[in-house]
């Protein structure tokens, strides 16, 4: 299986939603570690991880498209809530002892297809409206951050 390769053409030009999307594309290759090397103990941790972490992203972007009043944010929370019933089922299955290496195939190939299509979808939607807001808003950015990720910094 193939790692995921960040390019620019997956970049929004927000940095730390940039970031935050590349940390997602270090755990969806994490899984695919995890499954080369046949480390069963390694998909459960980096399913959960993945699950918390996408989690978080969510709340902070939703967080900042309510700050930047964008007007299709019922409908991108819709988007993000079935994507993550897809992890959370998939975690559900690897607790109910689901064949591990199983569930992580289709954990890549599910989380791969969509981080890609909602990153050139969706959330180019919003950019023009979050990069206005991201201009005069740096202080409630960074504390959002703290407040969801415990850090500044991502």
């Amino acid at each position: 299986m193939e790692k995921i390769i960040w390019s620019r053409d997956l970049e929004l030009g927000i940095d730390i939603i940039d970031a935050q999307h590349k940390r997602i594309v270090d755990y969806i290759n994490d899984i695919n570690g995890a499954i080369m090397s046949g480390d069963r103990e390694s998909v459960y941790l980096v399913m959960e991880q993945l699950r918390d972490y996408t989690m978080d992203h969510f709340a902070f972007e939703e967080q900042l498209l309510e700050q930047s009043g964008y007007t299709l944010l019922d409908s991108h929370k819709q988007v993000h809530r079935r994507f993550e019933a897809k992890v959370e089922a998939m975690v559900t299955e690897l607790g109910n002892g689901t064949d591990p290496m199983g569930v992580a195939r289709r954990a890549k190939n599910t989380m791969k297809v969509w981080l890609i299509q909602h990153i050139k979808h969706e959330d180019q939607d919003y950019l023009p409206v979050v990069k206005k807001t991201l201009k005069k808003n740096q202080n409630w950015i960074n504390s959002s951050l703290k407040r969801i990720f415990g850090s500044a910094t991502v």
